[in-house]
């Protein structure tokens, strides 16, 4: 029978992104190239355009995407947004 390789805690920690990133690493992981703007689905919704980009970047920052991109601070959202201009509320609509 196969042990527990995580704790619960560890595994909900793992889930998320944590509560707080230095405005240095949203720089550094959430600012997008040119490649990476290209990359975006210029015909879908604005939503799934911050969607996509956010996860994007969070795969740079956490080396996976976590179930929920709602976790994310309102800081990164935003950043990401205004980078391809669009209104950081849409991202609520990304999960329905």
């Amino acid at each position: 029978m196969p042990g527990k390789f995580l704790t619960s805690s560890e595994r909900e920690r793992l889930n998320k992104f944590p509560e707080e990133i230095s405005s240095a690493d949203i720089f550094t992981f959430f600012r997008l190239s040119e490649c990476d703007i290209a990359q975006l689905p210029m015909k879908s919704k604005n939503y799934n355009r911050l969607g996509f980009a956010l996860q994007l970047c969070t795969l740079r920052y956490l080396g996976f995407c976590p179930d929920d991109l709602m976790t994310a601070p309102l800081s990164v959202i935003s950043y990401v947004a205004n980078q391809i201009n669009v209104d950081a509320e849409v991202i609520s609509f990304y999960s329905q």
